[in-house]
């Protein structure tokens, strides 16, 4: 039973003058509304989606500052792999090998391939390299035309192939990979003592960031390289890597179109269910849908870099504005089932639902707008565009709806068919029955099953200061982020795991403290240097002419950069050492190497064979370990090798390992795990082997990383590594091992705090539009509820190792949405209730069942269309929004039970005054 106009007009004297204007300018508010929708949805076209982990993470951030700063400088930040593993004998066949070079160059000729970053055995940087009477020996390891079809000159190729990538232990681990009779990989350096097999060659790609402008047309082109050459069955082809997993991300999202189209068809069903009538079913979708091309449009105006995550954005909007929907649509229908004009109906419609309706997109609002305060591009993207979109909801759907219900009136028995169903009373009836007995009992039960099994789930009991769920990891695994176990990708992904070193990236930057000065081109420094012998002595004559003439003079004094002193060399060889004995690190490679490989070519005499005992660098220290009377400057030694590698390489060779001025470089590593506890263990493990050694006499020169951002900006990173105090700041790395990293730091700083955030505000903001701190008592017993059980389920994904559902940051967001979606049917059950309580005179148990067979009924089908609405989001391969659907379905159902059964309960308990007291 519901309220007379006059009593109505009363209690809700703006909502009334609210209805009475908007029915009044119906016409004009309509078309207002529908030229607002085309124009926006002709920016929807201009929509930017990319997957980029630098522009979703905050560039204030050392890793994503580090990452891009190494990706700027040295490349090798955009990698792809593609792995062919020959299925009959071993990869030294003349077929193979031309399958690997054509492959190549396909890859190659893809838009923003940088060609001099590749490393395969067909590209221009990966030599042979040996040594002969004449000195060095640098030659192509494959003939440009492939090999013959001679079968004798080609086995002189190939046997060419096989000294050439054998022989070279700095680069042969990321070019060949052996295996065992098993089938088991064999580490490159046990190949001829385990007698294992090459197996695999590795092509690994290298693109420029503008290749996150063209992924769609670029994966695609991919896609139809292995469909080509997958279908040759004398191979195996796996393919991974960075730009092809997030690119493929967005293409399949693109590609699973038609799940959306499900989606709306359940919706449309649902409606259909409830309302028996086309306008029922119709007019919903019209609202929500005039939201969503609303919302859609301005993120094409904006030109805001969206992720495919922002797939939410507009299936929450679906959700919750059909949810609003309903409530609307089924209070017009009653009203109208009475007998009343369509006017009246509408009337009571919008004056009745507009109050809750606005205190429920508000709170909504709040819970997007808390995500505004993380620095996370994508998060800033769900409040901005969540919020507009929850605001236009009070428009087109508590206001359009009943405009439209009164343009098109329908029949006389679709308005017979607006009355509650059967079903609405056996359910309304029931529940009230059941909370006015010993029944009650089972809602509180089901909370304290909720909070038993969250408790063990976080492991909350053992929890410390630093981290109070133990239990919940918050770090990420990228690649179970990004697709399903089951989906393809991720299983060539697994398997390349297993058959190369590693296949995720560690960059680690390395910058001379001192800077480098201009060379003398006018004013040679004096010629009595020349004849200084102690190397001390002429090192300060040097840098007092430097700080004289303003340049440096290399011939007297050496060349300049860290890259030319022997001591800094020799630590990096011993930290690569270091990370190559790691159990998480597979393999390693920086410009140190070349160096060592340089010396161990020229220290064997000529015809003889290299050996390993002499891959090293020549650093005074190591020179004088092998020979006390060894005289000679190391120093001098790696300038020369410098000078012999820059005639015997092309231009461009070294980028990616050493920038020309000789003072900064890079040291590169593949990480060989993807479990987020051990990627964050190997990256705390690095960093401490950093600050074990920052004071050793070579790396006292450097600085490591960068400790602050943006890249573009490197004066903030003034705390030089070798000075300890209250303010240092360990330096980051780079690479995916970084990004995944700035992930976690991110994830730490506001998995609790932004939640919290959220309730604070829901809290003061109920609290203020009820006028009754106890009702926002019993709405925050609702969120936090719903949220404990959210950290139950990350407890319970990290127990199962399923890293595409643990509480990683990308799931966070689902959090803040999910206890705003909660407070909503709270809002409509406490609203409704309060209505009744007036009109049945405070008659507490026929109030409570007239609000579960009207409100109840109509949040029991919202959360069936809500669940419906995430049908894409579980059914793709896309693990995020995967998470996404699970965490949000988790919460929703949670919501509905604790909505109409506890909800309840509490009130009759505390007994509001906003309740009680009218």
């Amino acid at each position: 039973m519901s309220e007379t106009p006059a009593s109505q007009s009363a209690n809700n004297h703006w909502a009334e003058r609210y209805a009475d204007f908007v029915i009044r300018f119906r016409w004009p508010l309509m078309l207002l509304l529908l030229v607002v929708t085309v124009i926006t949805a002709l920016q929807i076209k201009n929509l930017d989606m990319r997957n980029d982990p630098d522009t979703l993470l905050p560039p204030s951030n050392r890793y994503v500052a580090t990452n891009l700063y190494a990706e700027h400088n040295f490349g090798m930040g955009n990698l792809m792999v593609f792995t062919l593993r020959v299925k009959e004998g071993d990869v030294y066949q003349g077929w193979f090998i031309n399958k690997v070079q054509e492959i190549h160059t396909r890859l190659v000729e893809l838009p923003t391939a940088r060609a001099s970053n590749f490393i395969d055995i067909a590209a221009k940087k990966i030599k042979f390299m040996g040594a002969d009477e004449n000195g060095l020996v640098f030659k192509r390891l494959i003939p440009t035309e492939g090999i013959s079809e001679d079968s004798a000159v080609a086995a002189e190729q190939l046997a060419f192939l096989k000294e050439g990538i054998e022989g070279n232990p700095v680069m042969g681990p990321m070019l060949i990979g052996f295996e065992d009779a098993a089938g088991n990989k064999c580490e490159f350096s046990d190949r001829d003592t385990k007698n294992c097999t090459a197996k695999s060659l590795y092509i690994i790609g290298d693109y420029t960031d503008d290749v996150k402008e063209i992924y769609l047309p670029w994966v695609r082109s991919v896609r139809a390289m292995m469909d080509e050459y997958g279908e040759d069955d004398r191979f195996e082809l796996l393919v991974a890597g960075e730009p092809y997993f997030l690119a493929w991300m967005l293409a399949d999202l693109v590609n699973k179109w038609w799940l959306f189209v499900i989606s709306l068809a359940i919706v449309v069903a649902a409606l259909w269910f409830e309302f028996r009538n086309w306008r029922g079913a119709l007019f919903p979708m019209i609202g929500v849908g005039s939201t969503i091309i609303l919302t859609l449009g301005v993120m094409g105006f904006s030109s805001f870099k969206l992720t495919t995550m922002m797939v939410l954005t507009p299936m929450l909007l679906l959700a919750i504005g059909i949810g609003h929907s309903v409530q609307v649509t089924r209070r017009f229908m009653q009203e109208q089932a009475k007998g009343g004009s369509c006017e009246d109906a509408a009337r009571l419609a919008i004056s009745h639902t507009i109050v809750p309706a606005t205190l429920s997109i508000i709170t909504d609002m709040v819970g997007f707008a808390t995500l505004a305060t993380v620095d996370i591009s994508f998060y800033k993207a769900y409040a901005y565009f969540g919020m507009f979109g929850m605001l236009t909801l009070l428009f087109t759907t508590t206001s359009l709806i009943p405009l439209l219900m009164i343009t098109f009136p329908g029949s006389n028995a679709q308005m017979d068919e607006g009355g509650e169903r059967a079903w609405e009373h056996k359910v309304g009836g029931a529940i009230t029955n059941l909370l006015a007995g010993p029944g009650k009992w089972l809602p509180i039960g089901f909370v304290a099953v909720v909070i038993g099994w969250s408790t063990y789930e976080t492991d909350i009991l053992n929890g410390t200061s630093e981290d109070l769920m133990p239990g919940v990891e918050k770090g990420i695994n990228y690649s179970r982020a990004a697709f399903k176990e089951q989906s393809i990708t991720i299983q060539q992904l697994e398997r390349l795991n297993q058959i190369m070193p590693g296949v995720i990236s560690v960059s680690i930057p390395i910058r001379g403290k001192a800077p480098v000065s201009e060379l003398c081109t006018e004013t040679p420094f004096p010629e009595e240097l020349y004849d200084i012998e102690e190397p001390a002595e002429k090192l300060a004559q040097c840098k007092k002419y430097e700080a004289e003439l303003g340049c440096w003079d290399p011939d007297p004094c050496g060349a300049q950069g860290i890259f030319n002193d022997a001591e800094v060399l020799a630590d990096i060889e011993a930290m690569e050492e270091w990370m190559r004995a790691h159990p998480f690190i597979g393999f390693t490679g920086s410009y140190a190497q070349y160096i060592r490989l340089i010396n161990m070519l020229l220290t064997a005499e000529p015809g003889e064979k290299p050996q390993l005992k002499d891959l090293y660098i020549p650093s005074d220290a190591k020179l004088r370990s092998i020979d006390p009377d060894d005289d000679r400057s190391g120093d001098e030694i790696v300038q020369l090798y410098n000078g012999l590698l820059e005639t015997m390489t092309d231009e461009g060779d070294m980028d990616s390992f050493v920038m020309s001025n000789w003072n900064e470089g890079v040291v590169m590593g593949f990480i060989n795990t993807m479990d987020p506890k051990e990627t964050h263990q190997v990256t705390m493990d690095i960093q401490q082997y950093i600050e074990d050694h920052k004071n050793d006499s070579g790396f006292g020169k450097v600085n490591f990383g960068l400790r602050a951002g943006p890249v573009d900006d490197l004066s903030s990173d003034t705390n030089e590594l070798s000075v300890d105090g209250p303010d240092y700041i360990r330096p980051a790395v780079g690479g995916f091992l970084g990004a995944t990293e700035a992930t976690r730091e991110v994830a730490v700083d506001n998995w609790l705090a932004g939640p919290l955030l959220t309730a604070a505000a829901v809290f003061v903001i109920a609290a203020l539009i009820f006028r009754s701190v106890v009702v926002s008592v019993i709405l925050m017993v609702m969120l936090f509820i719903t949220l404990y059980a959210q950290y139950g389920l990350g407890g319970y994904m990290t127990r199962v190792e399923n890293w595409s559902g643990n509480l990683a940051f990308h799931l966070q967001v689902a959090l803040s949405i999910a206890m705003g979606l909660g407070i909503d049917y709270g809002i409509y059950m406490i609203s409704r209730l309060r209505e009744e309580m007036q009109a049945t005179a405070g008659n507490w148990e026929q109030s409570l069942e007239n609000t579960l067979n009207t409100t109840g009924s109509a949040v029991i089908i919202s959360v069936i269309v809500l669940l419906g609405c995430f049908i894409p989001l579980l059914n793709t391969d896309l693990a995020n929004t995967w998470g996404l659907g699970v965490y949000i379905s988790e919460a929703l159902l949670i919501d509905v039970v604790t909505a109409l059964t506890l909800l309840p309960l509490l009130v009759k308990w505390l007994r509001p005054k906003f309740v009680f007291g009218v």
